[in-house]
């Protein structure tokens, strides 16, 4: 696979921060686990599109899912995840007036406004004037939202720029399905103009300083995947204003005051983290962090074999209920053991959901505030005597 140095899925950053796109580029990528586990995932989910939308045979169909599922990273879960993404596709596609035309896994260009820029969608359909974009996501760490969403429109720019001359687009509508964080699809949609004006004012301008390694560096929520995450110096400057505070304590601080060390702390804490990991391979590499070192971490013992361990145990009189603890399986576990349907059916009036422990959030958090204060009419009618 083929990526480009100002890629979709990077152009929050190169967007915010133009001269971390080379940087990012010339860094070793690290393939871990949950990028491994995401690749396996899409490539499950477009083989169960392609058979329903493009006609992959069963026999060819059944020996592939069969081959993915060997895979080491493989788990039932995964299946079911896949499901929900072609379910939303189905949809997808049923609603527009007419059968669209469907493509998967295809390369869009849109290099009219980023030097050599493109980037590969999952699927996009097309029917009237319609260009719909779907992005499937597995991980389940990030809660991804659409709503102006760069990643997203860039590939709906480079489709609209693909098929502009086959199809008359008005509007383009975006869905991320993240089946692992919540049921329903994250949807937005912007006019063919609107997605136009974007590029050409935002886009345009920050891809020139990026492909170049000019610009400013800026610090924002975007630093999270960037490779200089832990070193870099506007992140450190951003973090250290909390000295503009001096030794103040919150009490002394006004709402607004508070407002701003909070958002400044949140971003220290994660900037703390990754410098640690940062010092952290500097001392196993042999550089020198002053005042700082590696060190073993604690230990945690384990058997080399369990099962002849437990029979060494039972040889030495320990009886057979003492080497194993019975306990209930939670509920999500059960469920999950049942499936959703027949664990409803069955066991729906034992069920209760709480209201969640009360924690503070941004104010972009989609859940509704909550409050313990109350209104004029509820102190009224706590007094009244019926």
């Amino acid at each position: 696979m083929s990526h480009a140095i100002l890629s979709p899925s990077s152009a929050k950053r190169w967007i915010n921060c133009p001269p971390s796109a080379l940087i990012n580029a010339e860094a070793p990528q690290q393939d871990t686990v949950y990028t491994r586990e995401g690749t396996l995932a899409h490539a499950v989910a477009e083989l169960k599109a392609r058979k329903y939308f493009l006609g992959v045979g069963p026999r060819k169909y059944a020996a592939d899912l069969k081959k993915l599922k060997t895979d080491e990273l493989w788990q039932d879960e995964m299946d079911r995840h896949t499901d929900t993404y072609l379910e939303v596709l189905k949809d997808l596609a049923a609603a527009f007036p007419e059968p669209p035309h469907v493509a998967l896994e295809v390369q869009v260009n849109f290099s009219e406004y980023v030097p050599e820029g493109f980037g590969t969608a999952d699927c996009l359909m097309i029917g009237g004037n319609v260009l719909q974009i779907v992005d499937f996501k597995y991980g389940k760490g990030v809660d991804v939202d659409a709503v102006e969403n760069p990643q997203m429109m860039l590939y709906a720019l480079g489709a609209l720029l693909d098929y502009e001359a086959i199809y008359d687009i008005d509007l383009v509508r975006m869905a991320i399905v993240q089946p692992r964080t919540k049921a329903e699809p994250a949807t937005w949609e912007i006019s063919a103009e609107g997605l136009r004006r974007w590029a050409g004012a935002v886009v345009a301008p920050a891809a020139a300083l990026a492909a170049k390694g000019k610009g400013e560096f800026a610090e924002g929520d975007w630093c999270r995947f960037c490779a200089i995450r832990g070193s870099c110096r506007a992140r450190a400057g951003a973090n250290t204003a909390l000295e503009d505070f001096g030794m103040k304590l919150p009490p002394e601080l006004n709402n607004e005051e508070v407002a701003r060390a909070l958002t400044l702390g949140q971003r220290l804490a994660s900037w703390l983290s990754d410098l640690q990991d940062y010092a952290l391979r500097a001392c196993l590499e042999g550089r020198e962090i002053p005042g700082f070192k590696a060190v073993e971490g604690r230990s945690v013992r384990a058997w080399t074999n369990q099962d002849d361990a437990f029979n060494a145990a039972r040889s030495a009189g320990v009886p057979e209920e003492m080497l194993y603890e019975r306990k209930p399986v939670t509920l999500a576990a059960l469920e999950k053991l049942m499936g959703k349907k027949p664990f409803a059916e069955a066991l729906a009036d034992y069920v209760t959901t709480p209201p969640g422990k009360p924690t503070l959030a941004p104010e972009s958090d989609k859940r509704p505030a909550i409050t313990n204060k109350t209104t004029a009419e509820d102190d009224f009618a706590d007094e009244l005597p019926f």
